[in-house]
Parts: C-alpha cells; structure tokens; sequence
C-alpha cells in the first residue's frame, strides 16, 4: 500500500497490536481509513525506547499508550480487518 496515517494510541489490544485513532493522513493516500483503525506492528521505531523488542502486552502499552505514532501501512489483513503497519513514535504534533 505505502500509505501513511497517524494519530493517537487509544487503546492496547495484545502485546503486537493497537487502535490508532486516526487525525492525519497522507494527501496521496491510496485508500479510505476509519476514524480508528486496528494496527497490527510489522516494526516499530521509538527513539525514547531504541532497542525496543517486542514482549508482552504491558510492554506495548508503556512504550505506546496515549503516545502519537505515525503508520506506513504495508497491507490490510483480510482475516482481521486489521492494518499491519511500520510503526513511528511521535512528538505530538503542534495544537494536538
């Protein structure tokens, strides 16, 4: 796909996925996206966390929750609906 989406982490689902309330996305974006999306992590980049592996649920909400991330989107999940994503930790964007 090569979209890209960002906004805030609302909510951790399990210790690789997330819902993105979505409030930015890309003027060539090349599909529709909801108001929330579920984003599962094909990769993530936090340059507070750098050497940030994958655990366990706890350890996704504390790197992740309440944070502002930036998507590229790989593909959709047909099973789940989900959206697999390169996952970019953000500064909160000015008046967010």
């Amino acid at each position: 796909m090569g979209d890209g989406i960002g906004g805030a982490v609302i909510g951790i689902l399990t210790n690789n996925a997330f819902e993105l309330l979505i409030s930015h996305t890309r003027k060539d974006n090349q599909d529709d996206y909801g108001k929330t999306e579920k984003i599962i992590i094909g990769k993530i980049d936090d340059p507070n966390e750098p050497q940030y592996e994958e655990k366990t649920k706890e350890d996704l909400e504390r790197v992740l929750k309440g944070k502002f991330v930036s998507c590229n989107v790989q593909y959709r999940d047909s099973k789940t609906d989900a959206l697999v994503c390169n996952v970019f930790v953000q500064k909160h964007p000015e008046g967010f």
